[in-house]
């Protein structure tokens, strides 16, 4: 059995092409944004809307739906990885299409050392973590092809090797990122914004 890290080592191209499709999903956006067909504002105010009621909790219960949701989301990319990795592609491309529309139009409106206080200190972590559950996603799918084409793959142990990664590294630091989100960024966007 491998361990965590060895897994990890060995789904790294997986990880990689997630990351591909993300920064290319992200630079997506931003020209998106640049076209200005009225999306970023859309996306913003739909943003807002969503997640408005947060502000109306306490720290540590705001702290617990980052994390929740962070977490459920890890989760089902590298559960729902298993149906030949479809799944973890659109939600990082869809993931990474929206966060360049909606940065860009915040940078415009209070800058970019504002969208990076807001995104930075938690997203140095969260975004990884996103990224390697996406990808364990896309190993699961692609394992999942292989053996329907008749190759003897595992399917038990490669489920197993990615929910074990996911347990004991994965969803500890989606906690850390989500205490840094709610008691860290604050104090920094507050900070930068002066």
């Amino acid at each position: 059995m491998q361990t965590d890290i060895e897994y990890l080592k060995s789904s790294w191209k997986y990880i990689s092409i997630i990351s591909a499709i993300f920064i290319i999903s992200l630079i997506a956006g931003l020209l998106l944004s640049l076209e200005n067909l009225g999306l970023p504002e859309n996306y913003l105010e739909m943003f807002k809307g969503s997640f408005g009621w947060i502000k109306t909790l306490s720290p540590i219960s705001i702290m617990l739906v980052i994390f929740l949701n962070n977490a459920v989301k890890s989760l089902f990319a590298i559960v729902l990885g298993a149906g030949f990795g479809i799944i973890p592609i659109i939600f990082v491309g869809g993931n990474g299409i929206i966060l360049g529309l909606i940065a860009n139009e915040v940078s415009k409106q209070q800058g970019i050392i504002f969208v990076l206080a807001a995104l930075v200190p938690h997203g140095i972590i969260e975004i990884p973590m996103i990224l390697i559950s996406a990808g364990l996603g896309l190993r699961l799918g692609y394992f999942m092809y292989l053996s329907l084409r008749g190759e003897k793959k595992d399917m038990r142990a490669e489920l197993a090797g990615s929910l074990r990664l996911y347990m004991r590294v994965i969803m500890p630091l989606l906690f850390v990122s989500a205490m840094i989100e709610t008691f860290v960024t604050p104090v920094i966007v507050l900070w930068v914004s002066g």
